[in-house]
């Protein structure tokens, strides 16, 4: 049996709105030596309050445009393939009930092949992929291998676009609240611009490109089923002292899962 048979993802959006709170996505590039290596450091953010891992893959043709994340794939460059995937392995052997999901660009798929990325995220117990430039019959190909087809939805995508993959997809879409990750979000209109996208959305999606406090995720929690966090994990990982470094990290992802908690404020629902 392989390490993907058993679905992880099961119904975590369902689940975490039950609970009223949101699912909390963080996002590390593998073999980005500001944590690899460092013991323990991805159970010590599922014990903070993590509830998914979005993974990187830093391939030779992957350009990521967010600059913290292109650092980061500047930091892991040379890392090799085989290496990569005794990572993903070593990482969902240590933590075993929580998803996997890989960021995916199209530069990904043509360093490693289709069949063999597929292949190899089935084999290390990847759970599903986001697809940052998403296709129907992309969409199709993934699920189709059991693994959660996740398309990124552009901030200045068509309604009829966004309806589209959202059909292929069927259980989750990733919405991009800015233009690349990292940059900064409008605080007056966040509110708004996440209420217009639960109204157009049928199917649960995660919020994520340019978050960066607690505030910002209270503001999307009563309309998005999860938040995803990158670039700032990121920056925080960077700016803290390396013996310091899990600590910090930690204490963030403590602080955002708190903010997913509902408070007063009505949650949308699909």
């Amino acid at each position: 049996m392989s390490r993907a048979e058993a679905d992880r993802w099961a119904d975590g959006p369902t689940a975490a709105r039950a609970r009223r709170d949101r699912l909390l996505v963080c996002y590390l590039t593998v073999a980005d030596p500001l944590w690899d290596g460092l013991a323990d450091f991805v159970p010590a953010l599922v014990d903070a309050g993590m509830d998914v891992l979005e993974l990187g893959l830093p391939t030779p043709s992957t350009r990521p445009r967010g600059a913290r994340v292109a650092s980061s794939f500047q930091r892991a460059a040379g890392v090799r393939p085989a290496d990569v995937w005794h990572r993903l392995g070593a990482l969902r052997d240590q933590v075993p009930a929580t998803p996997i999901i890989l960021l995916i660009y199209p530069g990904t798929v043509a360093d490693i092949g289709r069949d063999q990325l597929i292949g190899h995220c089935l084999e290390c117990g990847v759970d599903g992929l986001v697809i940052t430039r998403p296709s129907v019959p992309e969409i199709a190909r993934v699920a189709a291998a059991g693994l959660l087809a996740i398309p990124l939805i552009q901030a200045t995508a068509n309604p009829r676009s966004a309806r589209a993959l959202e059909k292929a997809a069927g259980r989750l879409t990733y919405r991009a609240l800015a233009a690349t990750t990292g940059d900064p979000l409008e605080a007056g209109s966040l509110a708004r611009h996440a209420a217009r996208l639960a109204d157009e959305s049928s199917i649960p999606f995660l919020a994520g490109f340019g978050i960066r406090s607690s505030a910002e995720i209270r503001t999307l929690a009563p309309f998005a089923d999860g938040v995803v966090v990158g670039s700032e994990l990121l920056r925080i990982m960077s700016d803290a002292d390396p013996v310091a470094r899990a600590s910090a990290a930690a204490g963030a992802v403590r602080g955002w899962k708190a903010a997913t908690v509902l408070g007063t404020a009505r949650a949308v629902t699909h």
